[in-house]
């Protein structure tokens, strides 16, 4: 993924000493980076196009747990290593059990319910294989940029079993109850062509101009107002679990933190001053 240059501060360096030991505990199956503000996310085992093992899934939730925590973070990217997001479950999970399928099932789901669960916008970007917990992880993101020849699709069924690392319940969502299920009953793989026509991504673009679109998109979050940001991003998630009402009147409690917090000031001195707004 690129990188872009980020003015040095006294909390990017406390994150870029936590990307060292945050590094040391996964075991390099999930590599960490940081970027000025953003933060990038990478499943790393492009040997078996990053499919997820026990390792992945604790060094997922483990990243997510750093990453709460950081409010000099402004948008975190997903990425796969080599050619692909991920190709899906790694079948030594199958082989190697751990407890019973109730605790295993809740193991494995909590880094996508954390990744899910960020304050800071998520963007997935989507190549090569995005099969199965691969699709998943980039559903529990809150944009997908896809690359137009990507693969994605949810496969559990050949297994004779149901994406449960979020799929039955994102998918729908994005693309309705009624594809969601034709998707995952058929066993379907679409390119990203398709899957932005469908509403599962967000943004596709070329196989060579994909870095580029999410580097962009990542550029111009990154640059907003950050207290709005995420206060946009509670919101919208809230919209589906509340009636409208209790909704709006969330709203009026957001609008309260973005006129209290030093984005707003900032924001209007550069309208006045009619320059770009520095958030810091």
């Amino acid at each position: 993924m690129g990188r872009r240059s980020g003015r040095g501060t006294k909390s990017e360096s406390a994150l870029r000493a936590g990307t060292v030991l945050l590094e040391e505990r996964t075991r390099v199956t999930v590599k960490f980076e940081l970027s000025g503000r953003r933060a990038n996310l990478i499943l790393h085992r492009p040997e078996v196009l990053n499919a997820m093992d026990w390792d992945t899934f604790e060094a997922l939730a483990g990243v997510c747990d750093e990453l709460t925590q950081r409010r000099d973070v402004r948008v975190v990217v997903v990425a796969g290593e080599g050619r692909s997001l991920s190709s899906g479950i790694d079948t030594s999970v199958l082989a190697s059990p751990r407890g019973s399928m109730e605790d295993m099932i809740a193991h494995a789901q909590a880094g996508f319910r954390k990744l899910a669960a960020l304050p800071m916008p998520t963007i997935a970007a989507v190549k090569g294989h995005a099969l199965g917990a691969g699709l998943q992880v980039a559903l529990a993101c809150d944009i997908r940029v896809a690359a137009a020849d990507a693969s994605l699709g949810l496969l559990e069924h050949r297994f004779g079993i149901l994406p449960d690392l979020g799929g039955t319940q994102q998918l729908p969502r994005l693309v309705g109850p009624g594809m969601a299920k034709k998707m995952i009953w058929t066993q379907e793989r679409i390119d990203g062509t398709e899957a932005r026509r469908r509403g599962l991504v967000e943004v596709v673009a070329e196989p060579d101009e994909l870095d580029s679109a999410v580097d962009d998109l990542a550029a111009r979050i990154t640059a907003a107002p950050p207290t709005a940001v995420r206060e946009v991003k509670r919101l919208v998630e809230l919209s589906s679990r509340v009636p409208i009402a209790e909704g709006m009147d969330e709203e009026a409690r957001g609008q309260r933190a973005c006129f209290d917090s030093p984005d707003f000031g900032e924001a209007i001195a550069a309208f006045v001053e009619k320059r770009a707004p520095d958030y810091g």
